[in-house]
């Protein structure tokens, strides 16, 4: 069967390829008219852009990499299904979306962003928690390829982050309001991690706005009731649920800073040792994921803007390809302190 080209296109519509091209590209000025005739062409005729050449003769692989540690955590997939949606809602549809995994590890961070920028992979990248080097950022820079994050800031980069610090100093102060004043803080690596090679700025944040809501409450703030995780999943919840009860530790709430996974795995080690939700202890999560409301009990959390924070994201990756003059912007989401069952 013969393959069917632009110009076959061009033919059957009775246009230039040129006109073939902007419509298929979304680029030029023509009709309605000429542009809806063009589509039924490219319909009627199953006519598909050869992508790879399109990327050897301008440079451009209309792709836009969404980079993140694992492909399907529940965070990961709430904040990619508002870039999915941000792509629909724009009909931005000369955009494709190419998702990579790190499994956390420097190396395959380092060699996937290359591999993106050197091999023409994609034309923007948005990283979510993960973040260059000062090194890999000043190559992105030069070859002019944007580069968004989401939940961290590097200069020359682009950046869509909430209000840690206030999430985590409400948090704090609900439990102290409901009488709490035993806490224990959850959190990311406080320091330098596998993950960045300076401390990120969601824990710092996270852990600032606790310890300030305690002190504004005239509570000490005690480091032998700060506990860290490293991946952020239910496994570590258990894990340190156990350490807490084996310690134990004179407390009567937690405030899991690491996120709602790690929530979950609390609640369950909880339960096998007899530890009743919130009686015992009062638990606070962070993020609100779609399963924090049918928990047993249900997670109090703060719950963040994850479909906005991808829609954002999406929004200044396709700006800065589109206006290539665009300065670089800092957009601050709000969180919400959601309240349930478990404090």
């Amino acid at each position: 069967m013969k393959k069917i080209t632009i110009r076959d296109v061009a033919k059957a519509a009775k246009v230039s390829y040129v006109t073939v091209s902007n419509v298929i590209n979304d680029t030029g000025r023509m009709s309605e008219k000429t542009k809806n005739k063009v589509k039924q062409i490219v319909k009627k005729l199953n006519f598909y852009p050869d992508l790879s050449a399109r990327t050897l003769a301008g440079g451009r692989s209309d792709a836009i990499a969404f980079i993140s540690s694992y492909l399907s955590a529940p965070f990961v997939i709430s904040i990619l299904s508002g870039v999915e949606r941000r792509l629909f809602d724009l009909n931005k549809f000369k955009y494709s979306l190419a998702h990579y995994a790190t499994r956390g590890a420097q190396e395959i961070k380092e060699s996937t962003l290359r591999n993106i920028l050197y091999g023409k992979k994609a034309d923007a990248v948005i990283l979510l928690t993960i973040k260059p080097d000062a090194k890999l950022m000043r190559e992105f820079k030069q070859r002019k390829m944007p580069v968004i994050l989401i939940e961290n800031k590097a200069i020359g980069a682009h950046s869509v982050r909430i209000d840690n610090y206030k999430g985590a100093y409400e948090a704090t102060e609900y439990l102290i309001k409901k009488g709490r004043k035993k806490i224990v803080l959850i959190s990311g690596p406080l320091g330098p991690s596998a993950y960045d090679e300076e401390e990120n700025p969601v824990v710092k944040d996270r852990a600032q706005g606790f310890m300030d809501a305690l002190a504004a409450n005239n509570i000490p703030y005690d480091p032998k009731k700060v506990f860290t995780v490293v991946y952020f999943n239910e496994e570590e919840g258990i894990r340190l649920m156990r350490v807490i009860k084996e310690a134990a530790l004179d407390i009567d709430a937690i405030f899991c800073a690491a996120g709602d996974i790690v929530a979950m795995g609390i609640i369950k080690q909880a339960r096998k040792s007899g530890i009743k939700i919130p009686d015992d202890i009062a638990l606070v999560g962070f993020d609100d994921i779609s399963v924090a409301s049918i928990m047993s009990p249900a997670l109090t959390t703060v719950q963040q803007p994850l479909d906005d924070m991808g829609r954002a994201a999406f929004d200044l990756a396709v700006q800065s390809l589109e206006n290539k003059k665009m300065k670089l912007q800092n957009i601050i989401l709000q969180t919400k302190l959601i309240i349930r069952e478990s404090a």
